[in-house]
């Protein structure tokens, strides 16, 4: 089964996206995490902003920061209904404190679509006040905790979904989450980042068997984000030196949010739930042993909910 739009890849424009998919966005209700200005959550919400959604709630640690975003999204149709939220992902206290108020303040209405794009990448070694290494509780366990306390919301949906924006960079995950603090093997930056994208993945895969819509995404290589600002600069170049070497494809901003809505949007995909999406398509076979392992997607929902001192059944 392919989506909706066989000819979109890796050169479609968010815009098109939405414009294919308007009957989706317009009078429904998104919250996007991570809208950093001129990053992928910001080109997300701008993109989707042009099909007229009734509400957009923008999700991040500085909301002083969005402003950008917030006026864009009000210059292109003033009547979207835009609501910021201060949350630490580096910080499960903050998540809890900030699901609860977005939980009381769209209790009527609730959410139909979750874009968890908030990340981290290139850290060094370092914990989280849970004791957390940063990439894991940034890039999944914080939205794991969100995403299940804001469910009650998405019930209130006739067809929600929850996207994680993930990365090539799960296929280096080995889905073994046994040692996810780095203990007892060394650490590099890809290693945690890696395991903390193929997370993203075996997060969706969780939602799924749950019966929560979800989709996971490589969105590809985006030139001009602030993913990179924890990353000495020679670094980041010998970092996109690999992806060109690796055949990867470089995209602008206003094409880098492009499958995450093509994931948020497109409702062929619905009945494979669970997927990860590239280029704006399904990846049938997706890269990696660790996308396979058995029982991995499992190991890593029991290993989260006892990270954040609580299980969810639905």
């Amino acid at each position: 089964m392919s989506t909706t739009h066989e000819e979109f890849g890796p050169a479609t424009f968010n815009d098109d996206v939405v414009s294919a998919f308007a009957d989706r966005v317009k009078g429904r209700i998104f919250l996007i995490t991570g809208p950093t200005p001129n990053g992928l959550g910001d080109a997300a919400a701008r993109a989707l902003a042009r099909g007229h959604p009734a509400t957009i709630l923008l999700v991040g640690r500085s909301p002083a920061k969005y402003a950008p975003v917030v006026d864009a999204i009000k210059a292109i149709d003033s009547n979207i209904v835009v609501r910021v939220y201060g949350i630490d992902f580096n910080s499960l206290a903050s998540v809890r404190s900030g699901a609860q108020t977005i939980l009381k303040e769209n209790e009527e209405k609730g959410i139909d679509v979750i874009i968890n794009s908030a990340g981290v990448m290139g850290v060094e070694l370092r914990y989280t006040v849970d004791g957390i290494e940063e990439h894991f509780q940034t890039n999944h366990v914080g939205h794991f905790l969100l995403t299940n306390l804001l469910v009650p919301l998405l019930k209130k949906s006739a067809e929600p979904r929850v996207v994680n924006v993930s990365s090539g960079a799960y296929a280096m995950g080995s889905g073994d989450y046994s040692d996810y603090n780095f203990k007892s093997r060394e650490y590099t930056w890809f290693a945690g980042y890696g395991q903390s994208k193929l997370a993203n993945v075996h997060f969706s895969q969780g939602l799924a068997k749950r019966g929560i819509p979800s989709f996971s995404l490589h969105p590809g290589v985006i030139t001009g984000t602030s993913l990179d600002r924890e990353m000495p600069r020679e670094e980041f170049e010998r970092t996109l030196d690999i992806s060109r070497e690796r055949g990867m494809v470089f995209k602008e901003l206003s094409q880098g949010a492009s499958t995450t809505l093509v994931a948020a949007l497109d409702p062929k995909i619905a009945p494979l739930s669970g997927g990860v999406l590239q280029d704006c398509q399904i990846v049938a076979n997706p890269p990696g042993e660790g996308v396979k392992k058995e029982g991995a997607a499992e190991e890593l929902w029991k290993l989260s909910e006892k990270l954040v001192g609580q299980e969810f059944a639905f």
